[in-house]
């Protein structure tokens, strides 16, 4: 006999009764309250049946699903290649796919990192009725890899940086001094002068990718201090405000007044701006744009800076992986927003990266304000 147990669980639906494997009120308990999503959809792919594990994971209720195409639940980018085409086609011609990791879309426009099991059902005749799948949230896993893969990345950059700032930084100390010596006393007014210039502003870039190896590796050490944001992110701005004009970015400033001082440490938190001030110049590009810089308070324990830009986006295939390593994009050396996301959590605060609603990215660093 079936106990009694808690209220809700399936033991209640069909309590007294002998239990029994085959019972169809105690299978179809089990998969409506399946902690996993799932759900079966027919041969044209619109959804037939839809488990709780299925309306918690994605946040539509089945009145609201069934009867709806299945590309309903799938990004825009895994629309675009195909992704459930070849779904349909693999499934009904091997009879099943079995922990797929894809992405899946909730009601609330969140991306979700899923793992999928479809299985193709047939009637007595061999036609296909359509599919059954079973969705299983990996979120938190996907999570936990890829802070994995940063913390093996900057094992392996702190392995090398030491040994390429020794090997290459007196080399490029040396010929930063004879190009700037070259510069002053014979090429100051020959035809060389230019090319000149670009030595040694090459020479001084590959100095600076060495110095952000020999950073990423190394522990940050924060300097705490009363900083007024505001005053930060005006000093920031007026650093990249040339470069901008130079590529016909227009830059905006929305700033909060009245924000309480933070305990941070002034000459990092400024560098982080400008590295996203950057980031957001090279997304834009050469045609020109807009970048709007904003601080507010968050709540009552936390303010933040946004950074915002109208540019293309980012491909919601790369949003995981902005912050990590040499990850890039936009021709950058893949440094520059790994060091701002290590500089913001020494600060005991957070950064994420979001696509706008209309146009362009957003990236939004959330500090903590002393109590």
């Amino acid at each position: 006999m079936i106990t009694r147990s808690c209220p809700g669980t399936f033991l209640d639906i069909v309590p007294d009764r002998t239990a029994s494997a085959t019972d169809p009120a105690l299978v179809a308990a089990i998969i409506d309250l399946s902690a996993d999503a799932i759900l079966t959809v027919g041969g044209d792919e619109r959804i037939l049946s839809w488990n709780k594990g299925a309306e918690k994971m994605f946040g539509w209720t089945a009145d609201e699903v069934v009867g709806e195409q299945f590309a309903m639940l799938l990004p825009e980018e895994e629309l675009a290649r195909g992704e459930l085409e070849w779904i349909h086609r693999t499934t009904a011609a091997e009879g099943a796919i079995r922990n797929y990791e894809t992405r899946r879309r909730t009601k609330d426009g969140r991306v979700i990192d899923v793992e999928l099991t479809r299985t193709a059902v047939y009637d007595d005749a061999g036609r296909l009725l359509g599919f059954s799948a079973i969705v299983r949230n990996i979120s938190d896993r996907k999570r936990l890899e890829r802070q994995l893969l940063t913390a093996e990345r900057l094992a392996t950059a702190g392995q090398v940086a030491a040994g390429v700032a020794h090997e290459i930084g007196a080399p490029l100390t040396a010929i930063s001094v004879a190009v700037d010596h070259m510069m002053k006393v014979r090429c100051n007014v020959c035809v060389g002068a230019d090319e000149m210039q670009v030595l040694l502003s090459q020479t001084d870039r590959i100095a600076k990718l060495a110095r952000q190896l020999v950073n990423l590796a190394k522990p940050i050490g924060v300097r705490f201090a009363p900083v007024a944001l505001n005053a930060v992110v005006e000093q920031a701005a007026a650093l990249v405000q040339t470069q901008l004009n130079k590529n016909r970015i227009t830059l905006v400033q929305e700033l909060a007044p009245d924000l309480p001082p933070l305990n941070a440490d002034e000459a990092q938190l400024q560098q982080v701006i400008i590295n996203l001030l950057f980031n957001a110049q090279r997304a834009i590009g050469e045609g020109g744009g807009r970048i709007t810089l904003t601080t507010r308070r968050a709540d009552a324990v936390c303010a933040e800076v946004v950074v915002a830009d109208d540019g293309p986006g980012i491909a919601g295939t790369d949003l995981a992986h902005l912050f990590t390593p040499f990850f890039s994009r936009t021709g950058g050396t893949g440094l520059g927003l790994a060091l701002a996301a290590q500089t913001v959590k020494a600060h005991g605060g957070a950064i994420e990266a979001a696509n706008n609603k209309g146009r362009g990215a957003s990236f939004t660093v959330r500090l903590p304000i002393p109590q």
